[in-house]
């Protein structure tokens, strides 16, 4: 039983981590597109401008289609191509492929398991369980000193309740 426990968690503790670490690089890969087409559209202002007037249109004759995208751009709303660009991206171990992480995680040797090793136990999947179970273990404490009837009994004071450290 408590192997299927331990097993369960390892299980859930694996699965956040490597949900987090695809989340991180989709918002990287979604910044990353975001920023470049936002530079893209300050450059194209410019010939934006000039394509709306009709002697520079006439002069580029042979280049309407240049017009035409530059027209096309401005009309993209950024946050959606950011968003299309990072799903394109998707890779399912985060930054790179997973082959290319098992590569760099064999190659890497203790380093590389040590720097995973902290990430898991830095990371809230880990922090978050063991706080809860010391507040568990010390509202369970207050709860039987508070209310055990052999201390009460023996005459010695009640203990401060849970809610006084809140």
């Amino acid at each position: 039983m408590h192997a299927g426990r331990l097993l369960r968690q390892g299980a859930c503790a694996v699965l956040m981590t490597w949900l987090s670490v695809v989340l991180v690089g989709r918002v990287y890969d979604f910044h990353r597109a975001y920023l470049q087409w936002l530079e893209r559209a300050r450059g194209e202002r410019w010939l934006l401008e000039q394509c709306g007037d009709a002697a520079f249109f006439r002069g580029m004759a042979s280049h309407t289609d240049v017009c035409a995208q530059v027209v096309a751009n401005s009309r993209v709303w950024a946050t959606l191509h950011a968003a299309r660009a990072s799903l394109a991206q998707l890779k399912m171990c985060g930054f790179c492929e997973c082959a290319a992480a098992a590569h760099m995680v064999y190659t890497g040797g203790a380093p590389v398991v040590c720097c995973f090793a902290l990430l898991y136990v830095l990371t809230l999947s880990f922090l978050l369980p063991a706080l809860h179970g010391l507040h568990a273990r010390r509202a369970l404490h207050l709860l039987h000193a508070r209310c055990s009837p052999q201390l009460r009994a023996a005459g010695k004071p009640p203990r401060p309740r849970a809610r006084d450290f809140a």
